[in-house]
């Protein structure tokens, strides 16, 4: 079977590598391949996936939200989100999932468990709406912290406080999430968003920059995590979706980890 992301610009993405070690450890003779599908082409994506006789597919910025109408059906949580990050096709039909909601779930579970914490996310872009959803489902208190009013118009879910930078913070917080891209070239969102005055010694950092072992918002804290098993975790679920089989994910670490010398 083939199967694919879809994205613009989509050259960066490492879904085909990991996906392509997950198929050879399971010895499943499948192919993966990156497709940039640029905004205006997402209204053809039913074109473009019979073209290349695919039977699932990734989706990745820009298309998470927008790919939504062209879908024939949409799991509880990616409506509930208002994304979709993974599609399977069967008998034509179009099916839509959100993993990046799962792949983070059970990468924050397995490092510091489910306990009640009060929760801080920066940002309110597609990542964090994952975010959110998780922290929701353990029955954490959430603030979203941004720059705008106006980037919390797409949530569909609403059930969290609104933190707009630059104003004063109401409390000091046991978990900070960083869902921005700050981080990505060296810069500090601990710094940029001013965290000073709402962390304490036991705080929880968590990153969902994946491509370094300690990213300069990490540092800050002394229970931290980077975003690497959220991107391993969602790839495989997105698998187990497609194929009714478990993905290897302890291989796919390490192959991951080798290749980016983490």
């Amino acid at each position: 079977m083939n199967f694919a992301v879809i994205g613009h610009p989509i050259a960066h993405s490492f879904s085909p590598f990991l996906h392509q070690v997950n198929f050879t450890e399971n010895n499943d003779g499948h192919r993966y391949s990156a497709i940039d599908v640029e905004p205006i082409d997402i209204k053809n994506i039913r074109g473009i996936t019979r073209i290349h006789d695919l039977s699932g597919f990734n989706v990745t910025v820009p298309h998470k939200e927008t790919i939504i109408p062209y879908l024939d059906y949409i799991s509880d949580s990616a409506r509930v989100i208002g994304a979709v990050n993974t599609v399977k096709i069967v008998d034509g039909k179009y099916t839509g999932y959100n993993t990046d909601v799962t792949g983070y779930k059970q990468s924050y579970s397995d490092a510091f468990g489910e306990d009640f914490k009060k929760v801080l996310i920066l940002g309110a872009g597609g990542a964090s709406k994952a975010v959110l959803s998780a922290h929701l489902s353990f029955g954490h208190d959430v603030t979203i912290a941004a720059r705008r009013m106006e980037s919390f118009k797409s949530f569909e879910n609403k059930n969290f406080k609104i933190h707009i930078f630059g104003s004063e913070y109401e409390s000091k917080f046991d978990v900070i999430v960083n869902a921005t891209p700050l981080g990505l070239n060296g810069e500090d969102a601990f710094k940029s968003f001013n965290l000073e005055q709402v962390v304490h010694d036991d705080t929880i950092g968590m990153d969902l920059i994946y491509n370094s072992e300690i990213t300069p918002f990490m540092s800050h804290f002394e229970n931290n995590k980077n975003g690497l098993d959220m991107l391993i975790g969602q790839a495989m679920d997105a698998y187990e979706i497609w194929t009714d089989k478990k993905g290897n994910r302890e291989v796919v670490r390490a192959a991951f980890i080798e290749r980016e010398n983490l």
